[in-house]
């Protein structure tokens, strides 16, 4: 029983000592801090790009970010930003890919920390990266076929395939455009997740005797500028019915 309290008692005095310390280590975090700093860049940079001047943002002089050993501090793979001690500047370190960092989330950032030494300083730093209209609307196929037939009434529709676009906002798919023709209109509709189909819509009745294939093309067009696009081919093969009867070509025989 007494060993039970012993063991009880220590337990008890190690939780708190780490709640100590780890009050401690909130504390000082606060106090380190002393300035968030933001900002935002395109993608696709190239390196070497200025990001921002670091030293004038956070009212630091050059000598202070020298004798403080200033550094970026980051638990990412790929530090995306270098930092200029001599010059107080950060400027872009390797490619950034919007798509690849952040997929369709937005808005897309990382954060890293400038730390400085004697006395201490810990300066949490965001940056923003912005999308730029580096992806096409692609589709998954070339070509879509469709069989109709020709008694097909009007009204009849049919889903064509989406397209897809890496880039978000304006940048993103914005429209479809079906080739002008007397048989289909287009149109388009946005699922509940924001994203974009279109259909066909039959307005004049088919005729495979008059016009057995239809050969069309969707586009697909995004917002930027300048504007991307991708397209498929659509063949639309028109079946046949028995709506002919047998016709001689002589109204009588002799």
């Amino acid at each position: 029983m007494e060993l039970e309290e012993q063991h009880r008692g220590r337990g008890e005095r190690w939780r708190m000592r780490h709640l100590k310390e780890l009050c401690v280590f909130v504390f000082l975090c606060l106090h380190l801090t002393k300035a968030q700093i933001r900002y935002s860049i395109q993608e696709e940079l190239k390196t070497g790009s200025l990001v921002g001047n670091i030293a004038q943002d956070l009212g630091l002089d050059l000598k202070r970010l020298r004798s403080g050993r200033a550094r970026i501090v980051t638990g990412e793979n790929i530090q995306y930003t270098q930092l200029h001690a001599d010059k107080g500047t950060l400027i872009v370190n390797e490619r950034i890919d919007r798509e690849q960092l952040c997929g369709d989330v937005t808005p897309c950032s990382f954060t890293f920390e400038i730390l400085l030494e004697n006395p201490m300083e810990l300066h949490p730093v965001t940056i923003e990266v912005l999308d730029v209209n580096d992806n096409a609307p692609t589709f998954q196929n070339n070509h879509l076929e469709f069989e109709i037939s020709e008694s097909a009434a009007l009204g009849s529709r049919f889903v064509l395939e989406s397209a897809d676009d890496a880039d978000v906002g304006q940048n993103d798919l914005q429209n479809y455009v079906l080739t002008s023709n007397e048989y289909f209109v287009l149109k388009q509709h946005v699922n509940p997740d924001g994203s974009k189909y279109a259909e066909m819509v039959l307005q004049k009745s088919l005729d495979r005797e008059e016009q057995p294939r239809l050969s069309l093309k969707l586009l697909a067009v995004d917002g930027g500028n300048p504007q991307k696009s991708g397209t498929v081919n659509i063949a639309i093969i028109i079946l046949d019915i028995n709506d002919n009867a047998p016709v001689f070509n002589q109204s009588r025989l002799w």
